[in-house]
C-alpha cells in the first residue's frame, strides 16, 4: 500500500467508525423518543465518551497539525475551506457538553428531557455529516491532486508518530479506541449493530 492510500485509508477509516457510532446512537434514541426502545445509558454514554475523546485524540489532530498545514502550503486557496474545518473542530465540545446535560436530565427522569436530547442529537449529527461531507468531497480529492511523493510519505509518518499512548502503559490510542468501538457496536441493538433489542 502506498503512503497517500494509507493516510485517505486512515482518515475515510476513522470518518465510517465516528460516523457509525453518531448515526447508531441518533437511530437508537429516535425510537427511545418515540417509546418503542427502553434507553440504554451504559450505551448512551459509552458513545458519547467515544465521540468526544476519539476526534480530540486521534482523529483531528492528523488533519489540524498534518494535513492541512501541508495543503495550505500547496494551495492557499484552500485556507477558507481548512479555516471553516479547524473552527468546526473546535467548536464540536459545546454541541457534545449540551448532548450530555440532556441525557443526564434524561437518566433522572426529567420530563421531555428525551425529546430535547434527540432534538440535540440530530441537529449535531447532522452537523457531523456536513462537516465529513466536506473533508471528503472538497479536501481529500484536492489532496489527490496537489500533494506530492514526499508529502504523502511525511504525512504518513506522522500519522504512525501521532498513535500515542493515552496514559503511560496503555495500549496506544488507535488499538484504544478500536477496542471501545467493538464495544459500542455489541451494545446497539439490531439492525445498527450486534446487541439484544430491550
Amino acid at each position: 500500500m502506498s503512503p497517500q492510500q494509507q493516510v485517505l485509508g486512515i482518515i475515510r477509516s476513522e470518518h465510517q467508525s465516528l460516523g457509525a457510532v453518531i448515526n447508531a446512537l441518533r437511530h437508537v434514541f429516535d425510537e427511545v423518543a418515540r417509546g418503542t426502545l427502553t434507553p440504554d445509558y451504559k450505551l448512551a454514554w459509552s458513545i458519547l465518551y467515544y465521540i468526544e475523546e476519539f476526534p480530540e485524540r486521534l482523529h483531528h489532530p492528523k488533519e489540524d497539525q498534518v494535513l492541512f498545514p501541508r495543503l495550505r502550503a500547496h494551495d492557499p486557496q484552500l485556507d477558507t475551506v481548512l479555516d471553516a474545518l479547524e473552527r468546526q473542530h473546535a467548536n464540536g465540545r459545546p454541541y457534545l457538553d449540551a448532548l450530555k446535560t440532556w441525557l443526564g436530565r434524561m437518566e433522572a427522569e426529567i420530563p421531555g428531557a428525551a425529546e430535547e436530547f434527540t432534538k440535540r442529537l440530530n441537529t449535531y449529527a447532522s452537523f457531523h455529516d456536513r462537516h465529513m461531507a466536506d473533508e471528503e468531497e472538497i479536501v481529500l480529492p484536492r489532496a489527490n491532486e496537489i500533494l506530492t511523493e514526499q508529502d504523502w510519505q511525511d504525512i504518513a509518518a506522522s500519522f504512525a508518530e501521532n498513535n500515542d499512548p493515552l496514559t503511560s502503559g496503555t495500549p496506544s490510542s488507535s488499538a484504544w479506541f478500536r477496542q471501545l468501538f467493538r464495544r459500542i457496536v455489541t451494545l446497539v441493538p439490531e439492525p445498527w449493530g450486534v446487541g439484544a433489542r430491550r
